[in-house]
């Protein structure tokens, strides 16, 4: 008996004197985004979907994070939003390493569309992009301060948008990237088409004419 109390007080002893379990990823960073997304990767189909699907962001979250003229958007966003789930769930399918990074300008690795999508967002705004395979998911990341959201499908709306006021100029906002004269003068051109076109328009556009499909440095 004295035998097993003193067991069990040396081992009350060793579990106190254990040290405290390693915190996780601080909410919002980019580590705690690739952890989030590691658990949905290489599970099956239809739970992959119900957590894409789960990112739509509510829209009182988009109007006080995007910035104005992209807050008009909204209802474009969200009737859209299930249609483009599949494919980035598929893009969860396998079992390969995820990665997250901050989202910012200038970042060479990012898309063409993530790029132009650093526009939308507030500077210095802590939004996040991913990885999987080294493959990127088409998308920004925003936690919300409980969840994370995704930004997809909004720079194609803005190209559509574009479009159909001014097909040419669309087709060089098109080119704009992370880097480059076109990416600086890109962000005068979506602002004015998602104003509505007009003068301020013709101005970015005659810009982006001359600008756009020069190699970035």
């Amino acid at each position: 008996m004295r035998r097993a109390a003193l067991a069990a007080l040396a081992a009350l002893g060793l579990a106190c004197n254990a040290p405290p379990p390693a915190p996780g990823p601080k909410p919002g960073s980019p580590e705690h985004l690739a952890a989030y997304l590691s658990t949905i990767a290489g599970t099956d189909e239809a739970t992959r979907e119900r957590a894409v699907a789960s990112w739509l962001v509510p829209e009182a979250t988009w109007n006080r994070t995007l910035v104005i003229p992209w807050r008009s958007l909204y209802a474009e966003y969200a009737a859209g939003f299930a249609a483009r789930v599949p494919a980035v769930a598929a893009q969860l399918a396998a079992l390969d390493p995820v990665t997250a990074r901050r989202h910012y300008a200038g970042d060479r690795r990012l898309t063409l569309g993530e790029a132009r999508l650093r526009w939308a967002l507030p500077v210095q705004y802590p939004s996040d992009v991913a990885e999987v395979g080294g493959a990127p998911i088409d998308a920004v990341f925003l936690f919300d301060g409980e969840r994370w959201r995704a930004l997809l499908g909004v720079d194609e709306l803005v190209l559509a948008h574009l479009r159909a006021l001014a097909p040419a100029c669309a087709d060089k906002l098109a080119l704009a990237g992370p880097l480059g004269r076109c990416s600086e003068v890109g962000y005068l051109v979506a602002a004015a088409a998602l104003h509505g076109g007009g003068a301020e328009l013709d101005r970015a556009c005659r810009m982006a004419a001359t600008l756009c499909g020069t190699p970035a440095p």
